[in-house]
């Protein structure tokens, strides 16, 4: 089921004590401006208590398009998750200002714009603010949360989750989002964030200043490597060639794990397919990494394994970039069976596509090449299968996940193949 609150609090701007902030993510801050703010909440939950697993993924919503952007993955639904959206920067509520909103026309509109009778009332003081509201937000979901259905035990604040219990709660975003969740746990530090573990997607090795507005470009830097909660960070071959060359690279801790999903882009395109020449929309996605990356971090939550730690992309020091193949794909990372029996080259960043670089390409390799190299239809099914079987051994795919990857592999076999 489907549920919104509207919740309002005061929250807090903070600033860098000092006034500067390091690339090693260790940022000490410190309050400077309060301001009251209501915004929403959207939940989605079980309809049957039964069926709910105690997780709560909090998620930060992305307003990179202008509106809010963000929903449970069907692995989520399917496994009795409760997915929390919180609205906590103010482009969700407003929009884009005057004059930036014209190449997302018809797409979407800010909250109050989209519905002015439901949503009038809402009101935000600033993206300053933003890490506090996602903070008290997280109050309001964790098992110590108010917890009369309807019944406010602080002022304005039901119990949004309609009195389900709650084991363990996790803060997640991706892309800016993903830089906003780095800022909140840079900025609040070991045992400040109110969560029990983070899960971060395609982020590019930047986090916002607490100072920063909607429209400010993101610092470089790194996730501080003293937290309290364990973190899985998903990226895609993206963010692989964004994280390069960052003064404090980010690498696996006892506490942290770096996933890189080879040939994916930062995000799927879902416009037309003009102006890209011999460039095709590229088909990979790396949500299923995404799932059992969420599975194996729940489980290390709960006092398990830390997740397998993952080959990353590998790099060329000859020329300090991605290193490539003599198909053009990456060497290394978590290898779909499409990088692993490939037909096409695969880019996660491609310019001159007649899209932006980040949703990258995909071009065919000649059909002599693929010939030569499966021969048989059987030769090139056996290929892909033995990568499902590899990537389902090392964690990186979860088992509901296998059959449908082999189903995928079928649809996929070269028509040029016998």
């Amino acid at each position: 089921m489907v549920e919104e609150y509207h919740v309002e609090g005061v929250t807090t701007a903070y600033a860098p004590v000092g006034g500067t902030l390091g690339p090693d993510g260790r940022w000490a801050l410190e309050p400077v401006e309060h301001g009251p703010y209501r915004t929403r909440l959207l939940v989605v939950r079980p309809r049957d208590a039964g069926r709910a697993d105690g997780t709560v993924l909090l998620h930060w919503q992305n307003v990179s398009a202008g509106y809010e952007v963000g929903g449970p993955s069907p692995a989520d639904l399917a496994a009795g998750r409760t997915w929390v959206g919180v609205s906590a920067q103010q482009v969700g509520l407003y929009g884009l200002p005057a004059g930036m909103g014209s190449r997302f026309a018809g797409r979407g509109r800010g909250l109050v714009e989209h519905d002015p009778e439901r949503y009038g009332e809402l009101h935000h003081p600033g993206d300053q603010g933003a890490s506090e509201i996602f903070r008290q937000a997280a109050a309001l979901v964790r098992p110590q949360r108010p917890r009369t259905p309807g019944v406010p035990d602080v002022p304005g604040v039901p119990d949004v989750l309609g009195g389900l219990e709650v084991r363990r709660v996790v803060a997640t975003g991706a892309s800016q989002s993903a830089m906003r969740l780095v800022a909140y746990a840079n900025g609040f530090g070991p045992a400040g964030l109110g969560v029990d573990g983070l899960l971060l997607t395609v982020w590019e090795g930047r986090a916002h200043r607490p100072s920063d507005g909607a429209l400010d470009l993101p610092m470089r830097c790194t996730l501080r490597d003293d937290l309290a909660v364990p973190v899985v960070i998903v990226n895609s071959e993206f963010e692989a060639g964004s994280l390069l060359g960052l003064p404090a690279p980010v690498e696996d801790t006892p506490r942290r794990r770096l996933w890189e999903v080879a040939g994916t882009p930062h995000a799927t395109w879902s416009g037309p397919d003009i102006g890209s020449g011999r460039v095709g929309v590229h088909p990979l996605r790396l949500g299923p990494v995404r799932d059992a990356a969420l599975a194996a971090l729940l489980a290390w939550i709960d006092g398990g394994p830390p997740p397998a730690s993952q080959p990353r992309i590998a790099v060329d020091p000859a020329t300090g970039r991605l290193a490539r193949d003599a198909d053009g794909n990456v060497v290394g990372g978590i290898r779909l069976p499409e990088l692993e029996a490939p037909t096409h080259t695969y880019r996660g960043s491609w310019m001159g596509t007649g899209r932006p670089a980040l949703f990258g390409g995909a071009v065919p390799l000649p059909d002599d090449v693929l010939v030569a190299r499966y021969g048989t239809r059987a030769a090139y099914l056996a290929r892909w299968d033995a990568a499902v079987d590899a990537l389902e051994a090392s964690g990186a795919l979860l088992p509901a996940d296998a059959e449908a990857a082999r189903a995928r592999g079928r649809a996929a076999v070269p028509a040029v193949l016998t």
